[in-house]
């Protein structure tokens, strides 16, 4: 009997708890505004550059903490922050996406163009995978010339080492 009356007391007591609970009342829903903030917020310190520039939004990712060394292989680490890229550019659903690539110069460009190439892919597939909403997206890679203006002076390497996503705002007239 004596189990009998712990059963008992356990199931008053677990009964009596819910019946004295207050209904929970729904947190707000956080604004766009907010979201994009600490969205934005947290790829800054991921080492992510954003810039803003009229309708075009640029995120500059470092090859270095985005990428396995000198392959188009995206670490595992960085699929947080992709994934934050993702939340951010599907809070704007008309944005027309290109993923340029930037790499080292070496003694191969056309090597350097097709890691570049294969990385900005790799970049387009992710995004994509992750549920990206856009309607159009482009990967391609820095050619060597137009780096090599960027990147230093004369013979030297360029300085630059990564992934670019330019997301820009398309107009009715874009589409067609």
């Amino acid at each position: 009997m004596n189990l009998f009356y712990r059963f008992f007391i356990l199931i008053f007591l677990l009964i009596s708890g819910c019946a004295n609970r207050q209904p929970c009342t729904p947190l707000a829903p956080i604004s766009i505004a907010v979201q994009r903030q600490n969205l934005i917020d947290n790829l800054q310190k991921a080492g992510v550059q954003i810039i803003r520039l009229g309708d075009e939004l640029r995120l500059i990712l470092s090859n270095q903490r985005f990428f396995v060394k000198s392959s188009p292989r995206l670490q595992v680490t960085s699929y947080r922050h992709l994934d934050d890229i993702v939340r951010l550019l599907n809070l704007d659903k008309n944005y027309g996406i290109n993923v340029l690539a930037y790499t080292p110069s070496l003694a191969n460009p056309k090597l350097n163009t097709g890691l570049a190439q294969q990385q900005a892919q790799a970049v387009v597939d992710y995004l994509l995978q992750q549920g990206l909403n856009t309607r159009l997206i482009a990967a391609s890679a820095w050619q060597g010339q137009r780096q090599q203006k960027l990147g230093g002076f004369s013979n030297e390497p360029p300085r630059i080492f990564s992934i670019e996503i330019r997301a820009r705002l398309l107009q009715p007239e874009d589409s067609q």
